[in-house]
C-alpha cells in the first residue's frame, strides 16, 4: 500500500458524455513536474460526465480522502459541481475547495461571495497558478498571496494582482506524453495555441489574453504522433478557435497532418474562417484528412454583427463553403439566437441564406451571456436581459421578447432538423 502523500489532490470535471477535459491533464502534469512538489503532492484526475448524480460524484471525490479537491468549471457544468462541492464540505469540511475555468476566473469575487463553500477561485490561465498553490497549501501559508488567485483572508474576500501568461506554453508537460491523458478513441483533442484574433462580444475564447501564443511545431508534431499511433483512435480534432488562422501555419499543419491522412486517420469538425478559405486552402485540408469544419456566420443581420464586434462578407463566406464542398468536406454553419438587435427577421434570414449555401448541416443555439465577454459587460447597454446563473440563457432582448426567441428557436430548431434529415 502506497504511503499517503503529504497533500492528496483530487482534479474534477463533468464533461459531456464522451468528452474528456484537456485541462485536468494541464494541470496535473505541470504540478507533477513542479520539483517543490515532488514527493509530497498526489494528484488523482477525476473525468467524469455531466450527467452523473452529484451524491455520486461526491462520494466518488470523498472516497479518496483529498485535502484538496480542484474543479474546472463552465456554464455547463457549474451547477452539477456546485452540488458536489457542498456536499463535499459539509462531509469533509478540512478539505480545501478551489475552482477554475471560464465560469467562475471572470466573476471570482462573486462566486466566493456567494458559494462559501469554495474557499478560492484560480483565475486565467491555471497551470502555474495552481502548482503554486499547492505550494502555498503544502507549506501551510496563505493562498490569498498567490498571483492569480482570489480567496478568503479572515473572511474578506481578497485577489492578488494577475498572473502574468506562461511565455512558453511548450513548458506545460504534453497531457498526453506525460501519460497524464490516454487517447478517446473517439474525442481525442490537440492545443496547437492560445488566444484568438477575433475578438466576438459572445465568445470567451481570447480569455482576456493580449496575444497568441504557440507549442512549438516539434510540440505539436509530437502530440499528433501520440495520438496518431494510440490504439483505436481514427480520428481527433483540434480545439484551436481557429484552424487556418494564418497561410503558413495551415500549410504547416496540412503537411504535418498528410502523413497520417494517407493513413486513414481523419480530422473531425475544427473550426475555421471560413471567408479565408478558397480551393488551394481547401485542397490542403482535405489531402490533411479534415472531414467536417465548424464556422459562422452566427448571425446575418448587419446591427447584431456590429454589437458583437464580428465580420460577414457573404461573397466570400459563400466561396468557402463552395470550395470545401468541392473537395468532400463537410461544413456546419453555426446561428446563434438572441444577439443583441437581431430581429426575428434576422433569424428567418440566417436561416435562408444558409439554406442557400446548402452547407451539410446548420447549427443554431440560443445565446450565453457568458461571464467575462463584452457582452457580458455591455449587457445592460445592449438590452440583454439574461439569467444570472449559469448556463446564463437569455430571457430577452432589446428588439426579441421572451416568447419571440423561444419561437425562433422551435421554429430555427425543426428547420435544421428537417434539412439535416434531407441531407442524410
Amino acid at each position: 500500500m502506497m504511503a499517503r502523500p503529504d497533500l492528496a489532490v483530487v482534479l474534477l470535471a463533468m464533461n459531456w458524455p464522451g468528452y474528456q477535459s484537456l485541462a485536468l491533464p494541464y494541470l496535473s502534469g505541470y504540478a507533477i513536474a513542479d520539483q517543490r512538489l515532488a514527493g509530497h503532492v498526489g494528484i488523482i484526475n477525476m473525468d467524469l460526465t455531466s450527467d452523473m448524480d452529484p451524491w455520486w460524484v461526491a462520494y466518488r471525490v470523498l472516497r479518496k480522502e483529498p485535502d484538496v479537491v480542484g474543479l474546472s468549471a463552465t456554464c455547463w457544468n457549474a451547477r452539477a459541481l456546485c452540488e458536489v462541492c457542498t456536499i463535499i464540505k459539509a462531509a469533509r469540511p478540512e478539505t480545501f475547495v478551489v475552482a477554475g475555468g471560464p465560469e467562475v476566473g471572470p466573476i471570482a469575487e462573486q462566486v466566493l461571495s456567494e458559494h462559501p463553500h469554495i474557499d478560492a477561485v484560480v483565475r486565467g490561465e491555471g497551470e502555474e497558478t495552481f502548482a503554486e498553490l499547492l505550494h502555498v497549501l503544502l507549506k501551510k501559508k496563505s493562498p490569498w498571496k498567490v498571483e492569480g488567485v482570489t480567496a478568503r483572508n479572515d473572511g474578506e474576500i481578497v485577489s492578488a494582482p494577475d498572473r502574468p501568461l506562461i511565455a512558453d506554453l511548450d513548458s506545460i508537460p504534453s497531457p498526453y506524453l506525460s501519460g497524464q491523458l490516454v487517447p478517446n478513441r473517439s474525442t481525442a483533442y490537440i492545443e496547437t495555441y492560445r488566444g484568438c484574433p477575433y475578438h466576438c462580444g459572445y465568445c470567451y475564447e481570447g480569455k482576456g489574453y493580449d496575444r497568441i501564443r504557440h507549442f512549438s511545431p516539434e510540440r505539436v508534431a509530437a502530440d499528433i504522433d501520440f495520438v496518431a499511433n494510440a490504439p483505436g483512435v481514427r480520428e481527433f480534432s483540434f480545439v484551436d478557435p481557429v484552424f487556418n488562422l494564418t497561410e503558413e501555419g495551415t500549410r504547416r499543419m496540412t503537411a504535418m497532418l498528410k502523413p497520417y491522412a494517407e493513413r486513414g486517420l481523419q480530422l473531425h469538425t475544427i473550426e475555421v474562417d471560413i471567408e479565408r478559405v478558397d480551393d488551394e486552402q481547401a485542397a490542403l485540408m482535405a489531402s490533411a484528412g479534415v472531414r467536417s469544419v465548424e464556422t459562422g456566420p452566427q448571425s446575418v443581420g448587419s446591427a447584431a454583427l456590429e454589437a458583437c464586434r464580428r465580420k460577414f462578407d457573404r461573397e466570400r463566406f459563400a466561396a468557402g463553403v463552395a470550395a470545401l464542398k468541392r473537395h468532400g468536406i463537410s461544413v456546419e454553419c453555426d446561428l446563434i439566437i438572441g444577439l443583441p438587435y437581431d430581429t426575428m427577421d434576422d433569424v428567418l434570414e440566417g436561416l435562408r441564406f444558409c439554406l442557400a449555401v446548402d452547407p451539410g448541416k446548420i447549427q443554431l443555439s440560443s445565446l450565453h451571456v457568458l461571464p467575462g465577454t463584452d457582452l457580458w459587460h455591455r449587457a445592460e447597454e445592449l438590452g440583454l436581459v439574461y439569467n444570472p446563473q449559469p448556463p446564463h440563457e437569455i430571457i430577452r432582448t432589446s428588439s426579441m421578447d421572451f416568447a419571440e426567441l423561444r419561437r425562433a428557436e422551435v421554429l430555427g430548431q425543426a428547420l435544421a432538423s428537417h434539412y439535416r434529415a434531407r441531407v442524410e
